[in-house]
């Protein structure tokens, strides 16, 4: 971009560069919360899938003992606890940026609201139903902690890509840009004292 070498130029150039700059700095304070915020979704989240792992396979295994000891219970159950589930997802602001938070609802249901009686159905068949009810809890607090992870990764690289432009290209051609016009007045400078004093010499002469 071609700039008109006046000083007035050079003064508006120099204030863009500061306020890019100063620009720059919350962004890169940004990043470095976003990132610890991200470090530690990172940690709860591989927590979380870890438990909810050994809870799926002690469920499964319940489930298992189920179906051989009253295959037809556990078949009615099945029918009858089926359910649709809404779920609400609020925005939540982590410096500045917008994140989904899936609201936390009690999702576990006991016998009653499953509308189950403890007589007609098999005590295996409850108990593995109960444990998969209270995994359908944690599925949804895991969807919203990763969510939330994925949201701040991708402001964290949008961050990163605007650092790497301001520091790589935007900011370095400011500055050679500043250092032209510079070099053009002062130059202009010199020009302009250089006739002066020729001014002064040609009028002493006469």
């Amino acid at each position: 971009m071609y700039y008109t070498p006046t000083r007035y130029t050079l003064l508006r150039l120099k204030r863009r560069g500061e306020t890019l700059t100063r620009g720059m700095e919350l962004i890169r304070r940004r990043r470095e919360a976003l990132t610890k915020e991200f470090m530690s979704l990172v940690e709860e989240c591989l927590r979380k899938r870890d438990a909810l792992t050994d809870h799926i396979q002690r469920a499964q295994r319940k489930l298992e003992f189920a179906m051989v000891m009253n295959p037809a219970s556990v078949e009615s159950l099945s029918c009858a606890a089926k359910r649709d589930i809404s779920i609400e997802v609020k925005v939540k602001n982590i410096w500045g940026v917008n994140v989904p938070d899936i609201e936390e609802i009690p999702l576990s249901r006991g016998l009653k609201a499953m509308g189950v009686s403890a007589l007609l159905e098999s005590a295996q068949t409850i108990e593995a139903a109960l444990e998969f009810e209270s995994i359908m809890a944690e599925l949804v607090r895991i969807a919203s902690r990763e969510t939330r992870l994925v949201r701040i990764g991708e402001m964290i690289r949008k961050d990163t890509r605007r650092i790497n432009a301001l520091e790589e290209v935007v900011l370095p051609q400011l500055e050679r840009n500043i250092r032209a016009i510079e070099r053009i007045l002062e130059e202009r400078e010199r020009e302009e004292v250089f006739r002066l004093k020729r001014y002064k010499s040609r009028k002493r002469r006469y």
